[in-house]
C-alpha cells in the first residue's frame, strides 16, 4: 500500500470522513502539487519557534478531526507578522474554537508560510455518481464570487484536456498578464490539473478534493489550502 493509501486508510479506521490539513498537504506533495512550507505544533511556544524558522508572515490553522470548515469557527488566522501577533492569534483561536465547537478535540495547529499575493485559482476533483472522477478548474479570489467561472472534465485527463479547461474560462486573459500583472506559466497549471486527475483516478476512496486557493505565479504555483473528503 503506497503512502497516500495509508493516509486514507488511517483516517477511515478512525471513522473520519475527511483528512486533516497536514494529511491533505502530504497527499498533494506525493503527487507533485506544491504546498507552502508548514509544520504541525502542539503548543504556543513551539508555534513561535517554528514561525521564526519558517519566517514571517505566517498563517495559523486549527487541526481537529471534528472541524471541517475551519474559518466558520475562527480556526484560521492569516498574515501574522510578529511573535506578538502569533501569540495573540493562538490564544484567541483557542477561545473561539472552544466556544463554537465545545466537543471538538484540538489535535494541534498548523504554522504555514504566507504566500505572496498573485493570481488565485481553484482546482478540485469530485466523484460524480454518473460520470465518476471529474476534475474542476476555476478562477479564484474575487473572480469566484463575481463570475462563477469554472470548467470540468471527466478524468483521466491529458495535457490537451487541461489546456482546454484553462481556455474555457471567461477570465483566461488574467493568466496572460492582465493590467500589468506578471503572466502565469500555463504549463505548470496544466501539470497540477493532470496530477489532480491522477489522484482522483488512482484513489477511489477520495470523494472530493478542493485546492483553494491555488496561487499561480510566473514560474510556479502553490496550493495554499486543501480539503479532502473521503
Amino acid at each position: 500500500m503506497d503512502e497516500c493509501e495509508k493516509i486514507v486508510e488511517k483516517a477511515l479506521m478512525e471513522k473520519r470522513r475527511s483528512l486533516l490539513i497536514d494529511e491533505g498537504q502530504r497527499i498533494c506533495s506525493l503527487h507533485d502539487i506544491p504546498t507552502p512550507l508548514s509544520v504541525v505544533v502542539l503548543d504556543v511556544e513551539t508555534a513561535v519557534q517554528r514561525a521564526h524558522e519558517i519566517g514571517y508572515p505566517v498563517a495559523l490553522k486549527i487541526l481537529s478531526k471534528q472541524i471541517l470548515h475551519k474559518t466558520n469557527v475562527g480556526g484560521v488566522t492569516l498574515d501574522l507578522r510578529t511573535e506578538s501577533e502569533l501569540r495573540q492569534a493562538y490564544e484567541k483561536m483557542l477561545v473561539e474554537v472552544r466556544n463554537k465547537e465545545p466537543l471538538a478535540t484540538i489535535s494541534g495547529f498548523l504554522i504555514q508560510r504566507m504566500m505572496p499575493p498573485s493570481t488565485e485559482t481553484i482546482i478540485g476533483g469530485i466523484r460524480d455518481p454518473q460520470f465518476g472522477p471529474v476534475v474542476m478548474f476555476g478562477m479564484g479570489g474575487i473572480f469566484t464570487e463575481l463570475y462563477d467561472d469554472v470548467s470540468f472534465r471527466v478524468a483521466p485527463i491529458d495535457r490537451v484536456d487541461a489546456q482546454n479547461m484553462i481556455h474555457d474560462l471567461k477570465g483566461v486573459k488574467v493568466f496572460e498578464g492582465f493590467r500589468g500583472a506578471a503572466p502565469v506559466d500555463e504549463n505548470i497549471l496544466v501539470n497540477v490539473l493532470i496530477n489532480v486527475s491522477t489522484i482522483m483516478v488512482d484513489h477511489d476512496r477520495i470523494k472530493q478534493l478542493d485546492l483553494n486557493p491555488v496561487i499561480a505565479y510566473s514560474d510556479h504555483v502553490c496550493a495554499v489550502d486543501s480539503r479532502v473528503i473521503l
